[in-house]
């Protein structure tokens, strides 16, 4: 009985999970759109540069937004809801102050290091939003502990629920302030989301754990060094990734400029929303393998295997079809071609092929609790990132700093999925399913197949014509492989048999 209930959880997290990267994917397509119209691309990557450039601050997260998940998920498989409490109230006191300490520090140097970055011209108005930033940047955090207590009690739905409610109340609160207070307006709306993200969460997990205090005052030492012992790894996993986007957009901004940086920021955005769907659903598998790997470790890489080939299948007709449609979805959002967004929007999706594929080995590695293959290949892309960036962008200029971050990102994602491999003695060549080959020489033909079409007919046709032949074209190629894959049989057997042990 607790297994099926434990299945039937799984699934309504998934659905959850990708129910919310479409919400969130229309969200922000709505808000992006309406901001171009409102304040235009360039004012968009000035947003982009300051949040950026004020997330680095929180690497004084310690890591403990990850710990949170693991630990949350082994006290619950042993029933210590007491500990649970404790470990949450030591992580967000912990957390609050650490965090808080460094963004007072930082905030007076911040206007130098936006200087150093930021066009003259536009500096004002980057110095006047970023308090709003950094505060809405340390409510997220605090809140993040609290989700993270969710994901541990399996219950991603119900975090999914909250966020989904916090973006929709950003987007309606940036309908109302931004036409009045302009780019400030979206500061206020920014800050506005976070402090109802924190309340939300902070109501939910205490339904979960009634014996949690409305202000938390228990700091535990030990369960402190336990969580920063773990955390390390992530701490410098969270360290690299802050320092990745930034590094990226300062020097897009240097070598580039800001209207590049904007439309970067938008191709990125939407990249990250597809990305997102996959990467969720795999997400909610990290609190599952924590709860096997105390009651059932042989399971975790039958998990991986079939999990690994699940993502391949439907990862490459997504990302082919966002390739596909790049020049279309160009002109349908920002209203008219943009070749730099384009290219962005096609470069990036390649880039996320490989790096989506090295997800389920990334989840797996968490779950597991071994990082160290994970912190290598985030360190790894970090260090290449910032060098190549630095030399491809000096002499080269924008274009070139964002392949040097691909071919850094995909370094990393390669040393962590066949690092798992290897240490689990799974044969490399299946890295490619043969199952599959089928499916990507037809993502492939179809890829070529739409943009010669949008290249050949959309002169002649509207927009909403042309993507509806792409699609249609598209469709055709790809439906017959993707119908006869083994894993869409696969897939209908599990989605069937959680159905009927839900009705049991």
């Amino acid at each position: 009985m607790k297994t099926e209930i434990r299945t039937r959880q799984l699934l309504i997290n998934i659905i959850m999970s990708i129910v919310q990267v479409i919400m969130l994917s229309g969200i922000i397509f709505t808000l992006y759109r309406f901001l171009l119209k409102t304040i235009g691309v360039e004012q968009l990557g000035i947003w982009s540069v300051v949040l950026v450039t004020t997330s680095v601050a929180g690497i004084a997260n310690l890591g403990l937004s990850g710990s949170v998940v693991k630990f949350v998920a082994r006290y619950v498989a042993k029933g210590e809801n007491k500990t649970i409490a404790d470990v949450i109230q030591t992580a967000i006191i912990s957390i609050s102050v650490f965090v808080g300490l460094v963004l007072l520090i930082v905030y007076p140097f911040a206007d130098l290091l936006l200087g150093l970055i930021m066009p003259s011209d536009n500096l004002k108005e980057a110095i006047l939003i970023l308090p709003y930033a950094l505060i809405s940047l340390w409510i997220m955090i605090i809140a993040s502990v609290l989700q993270s207590g969710l994901d541990g009690h399996q219950r991603i739905d119900i975090r999914s629920t909250i966020l989904i409610i916090g973006a929709l109340f950003h987007l309606i609160l940036s309908f109302i302030l931004v036409p009045r207070y302009g780019l400030v307006g979206l500061a206020y709306a920014r800050v506005i989301q976070a402090i109802m993200i924190l309340i939300g969460s902070w109501f939910i997990i205490k339904r979960f754990i009634p014996i949690l205090p409305v202000f938390p005052y228990k700091w535990d030492r030990k369960l402190f060094r336990e969580m920063i012992s773990y955390g390390l790894n992530f701490q410098i996993i969270s360290i690299t990734q802050m320092i990745c986007e930034p590094t990226t957009k300062v020097l897009l901004t240097k070598f580039g400029g800001l209207t590049m940086v904007g439309f970067y920021e938008m191709a990125s955005r939407m990249i990250q929303q597809f990305r997102a769907l996959l990467v969720s659903t795999n997400q909610v598998l990290v609190p599952v393998i924590a709860d096997l790997e105390e009651r059932n470790p042989k399971l975790i890489q039958n998990i991986y295997k079939k999990n690994y080939r699940l993502m391949f299948y439907i990862a490459l007709p997504i990302y082919a079809i966002i390739i596909a449609l790049a020049p279309s979805i160009s002109e349908i959002w920002i209203g008219h071609y943009v070749t730099i967004f384009v290219i962005f929007s096609i470069l990036l999706a390649i880039n996320l092929v490989i790096n989506t594929l090295s997800v389920p080995a990334y989840f797996s590695y968490l779950g597991i609790g071994k990082l160290k293959w994970n912190t290598l290949g985030h360190v790894i892309t970090a260090v290449m990132n910032a060098i190549l960036g630095i030399i491809a962008g000096y002499i080269f200029g924008g274009m070139m700093v964002v392949i040097a971050w691909i071919f850094s990102s995909i370094t990393g994602s390669l040393m962590i999925v066949i690092s798992y491999h290897k240490r689990y003695k799974i044969p490399l060549k299946e890295l490619f399913p043969r199952e599959s080959t089928r499916i990507a020489v037809a993502c492939l033909i179809a890829i070529f197949s739409a943009l010669l079409i949008y290249y050949r007919v959309h002169y002649n046709f509207a927009s909403i014509i042309t993507i509806s032949i792409i699609i249609f074209v598209f469709s055709i190629i790809v439906f017959i492989p993707f119908w006869l894959h083994p894993m869409r049989h696969r897939l209908v057997g599990w989605v069937m048999n959680d159905i009927l042990s839900m009705r049991i």
